[in-house]
């Protein structure tokens, strides 16, 4: 029957073939209609069928009668029992020509057709009427990306197609190996598989030949644009990402022993190993099992990871030693070395974001603070009315007031007017609390005018002031006075001392070399044009910076310069020398920070700091932070090794800043107003105070004249 549509039956289209005569050229045959026939052949085969063709799938393969080359039926050639079934299409063919009805055929046609089926049955194989009517070799089981396969199917004549849609490179890259006896074994060529006839199963084949088809596609996707090019040497042929990575990851997998050497060690090995984890991987590791977690809990662990991870530093000839104060405690029993780590990595944190340091004033001072210095215990100060004051760190109460007579015997100096002492911290609010009185003492070596420098030591504390003399107290016997140093013609700016020399600066223009021992002057160094601003002290190496605008580096021995560094264009007010003697920092009037190299001179870095001149510089050489003050109020902090500014403490002083300093866990500032700037980082950290040192608790009143 006609087909029909909506409008009507179609009008019925002339077969291809069945009157004209086949064209010698296969390609100038190959229209439209008859691409569209093939296609439908070709979907026909991949659709399981029965033995019982229909006659409109016997009627489309006359259709194609130019494609079938004519064979003896009884030829000694390979295709012996094709040639049956191109009689049996040869036979349908004449029954259409002749307009012969199929149901009017002979019984001698009848016989002639039965007895071709029985010859194929004979040389094929037996077929159920169940079992699925397609040849063997379209579904036989091939392997997709087998170069010898892909070789073969480029070359052979059975898929030369002139179309290349998706269809046909499909064709190409799963087309099996033809076989002139598919009901027989056919021993593989090369790296083909062998052809192993299968009997039975026509569903699963039908399913397999599915499942190519849709890997097939997939896999075409991975492959070169360019694979047709080279079908002779094979360059072209490629494989997909999948097979080429699916091998290796397996053979890798396949090779890795896992093993939890936890359990398989001794302790005492396995402790060795974790030693090697920081704090954030041992975390990790510890949640692996509870065998994990209880090894991992072991001390040695932490502490041999917090020494490893914390104990690096910027500009030092050797790691951080435990407790030199340094924020790694001393090694003794008892240590809690996992909340010692989770302490300091909080602290570390809380640098970085800068904004929950909190921060305390220490007010008792009558005048502006020019200096100071500080530890875990104790700070000490020197102001302009001429007092050096002693504070406790940890209750922040002023402990002890050094002075000259006329000062210290005054009830000015611990009361206001009210009675109340004038001893105490405030919040930023300004709300009081711990108030103290100290005790203040005055010695007949004593300084007359302000307090403009001091450092010390565990053993001895020296003071400059503007009355050009040094004083050198006994830290040990409270801070009674041992001697004083004479040369200066003026006030004495800066000092700096280690466990040979004490070197101090003046506005005198000169520098002069003491020896710390006997307190006698061995060197005085003539150079600058200027007033020398501040010293540092390295070994044999004296930096100094003055207000004639250039940085200098001094040999002891000599008594010479070894090099200048000339760059700012105003008066340098402060400087810094790293403790290993790479590193210089100078600062002044021209409001920039200036890194050199101390070994070539080098210029390393210009740093715009402030806005103002810039007064005070402190150099950590274990973190690598360096603090600046100026006369703009404001401290920043910033990073050595990029110069990047880390941190910026705007306006916390109500006027200039004279000096700052820091540690490990605190940054302290005095200025022009009497009060003593804390900003600690560490206030509100559990177990902060596990950093610190074993040292003595030292204050003032350990002194022997209290």
């Amino acid at each position: 029957m006609s087909p029909t549509t909506a409008e009507g039956p179609l009008p019925a289209l002339p077969i291809a073939g069945m009157h004209d005569e086949p064209s010698t050229s296969s390609a100038s045959s190959y229209s439209h209609d008859t691409r569209m026939k093939l296609e439908n052949q070709h979907a026909e085969v991949l659709r399981p069928v029965t033995a019982n063709p229909s006659r409109s799938g016997r009627r489309a393969s006359s259709y194609l009668s130019w494609r079938h080359h004519q064979k003896e039926p009884f030829s000694g050639g390979g295709d012996f029992p094709q040639s049956f079934s191109e009689l049996a299409i040869e036979e349908e063919k004449y029954e259409i020509e002749n307009g012969v009805s199929r149901h009017g055929t002979s019984l001698k046609r009848k016989f002639r057709r039965a007895s071709l089926t029985l010859m194929k049955g004979i040389v094929g194989r037996d077929r159920r009427s169940s079992e699925t009517a397609v040849d063997y070799h379209d579904y036989r089981p091939t392997t997709a990306h087998s170069a010898w396969n892909r070789i073969r199917q480029a070359t052979t004549f059975r898929h030369s197609k002139t179309s290349h849609g998706e269809r046909a490179i499909l064709e190409i890259i799963h087309s099996p190996l033809e076989s002139s006896f598919p009901a027989h074994p056919v021993p593989g060529y090369g790296f083909s598989p062998p052809i192993i006839p299968q009997h039975t199963g026509a569903a699963a084949k039908a399913a397999a030949a599915i499942q190519n088809e849709y890997l097939a596609f997939t896999r075409h996707q991975y492959l070169s644009t360019d694979e047709f090019n080279d079908r002779e040497s094979g360059i072209g042929i490629a494989l997909t990402t999948s097979d080429a990575h699916s091998g290796a990851i397996a053979s890798e997998d396949s090779a890795v022993i896992r093993v939890d050497f936890i359990s398989e060690l001794p302790q005492e090995l396995s402790v060795q190993i974790l030693a090697y984890l920081d704090a954030i991987q041992l975390g990790a590791a510890s949640q692996v099992s509870r065998l994990w977690y209880r090894v991992i809990q072991d001390q040695y662990i932490w502490r041999q990871s917090f020494l490893r991870e914390k104990t690096h530093t910027y500009a030092t000839s050797l790691p951080v030693q435990p407790g030199v104060g340094a924020g790694v405690p001393p090694l003794r029993p008892g240590n809690d070395w996992q909340k010692i780590y989770q302490a300091r990595e909080e602290l570390d944190r809380q640098w970085k974001i800068g904004t929950q340091a909190h921060a305390v004033y220490l007010n008792g001072h009558l005048d502006s603070v020019y200096c100071l210095q500080f530890d875990e215990n104790k700070i000490i100060t020197g102001s302009r009315d001429k007092t050096i004051r002693i504070w406790d760190m940890r209750t922040l109460q002023c402990r002890l007031v050094i002075g000259p007579p006329e000062v210290v015997n005054e009830t000015s100096i611990l009361f206001d007017p009210n009675g109340k002492p004038i001893h105490y911290a405030s919040s930023i609010d300004n709300h009081r609390f711990n108030p103290s009185v100290p005790v203040t003492v005055s010695f007949p070596v004593h300084h007359k005018a302000s307090i403009l420098c001091l450092q010390y030591d565990d053993e001895i504390l020296v003071t400059g002031s503007s009355d050009s003399t040094c004083i050198i107290y006994s830290v040990k016997s409270g801070y009674r006075p041992v001697r004083r140093l004479q040369c200066h013609t003026a006030a004495v700016l800066d000092l700096a001392f280690d466990n040979k020399h004490i070197v101090t600066c003046s506005k005198d223009i000169t520098i002069c070399v003491w020896d710390r021992e006997t307190g006698a002057l061995l060197k005085q160094l003539r150079g600058h044009t200027g007033p020398v601003n501040s010293v540092q002290l390295r070994g044999n190496t004296i930096v100094s910076c003055s207000g004639d605008f250039s940085v200098r580096l001094w040999n002891i021995d000599s008594a010479k310069t070894i090099r200048e560094f000339a760059g700012h264009t105003k008066g340098l007010a402060c400087s810094q020398f790293s403790e290993d003697g790479r590193f210089i920092a100078s600062a002044g009037n021209d409001k920039v920070i200036r890194i050199w190299d101390a070994n070539t001179g080098e210029c390393l870095r210009e740093i715009p700091a402030h806005d103002s001149l810039v007064r005070s510089l402190h150099l950590d050489s274990v973190s690598g932070r360096l603090i600046s003050g100026s006369y703009d109020t404001d401290i920043k902090v910033f990073d050595m090794e990029s110069g990047e500014q880390i941190l910026n403490f705007p306006r916390w002083h109500a006027s200039w800043v004279l000096s700052a300093k820091c540690d490990y866990r605190r940054i302290i500032s005095t200025g022009q107003d009497p009060k003593i700037l804390i900003l600690d980082f560490g206030a509100d950290i559990p177990d902060i105070h596990m950093l610190e040192s074993a040292r003595k608790y030292e204050v003032a009143c350990d002194a022997g004249f209290i």
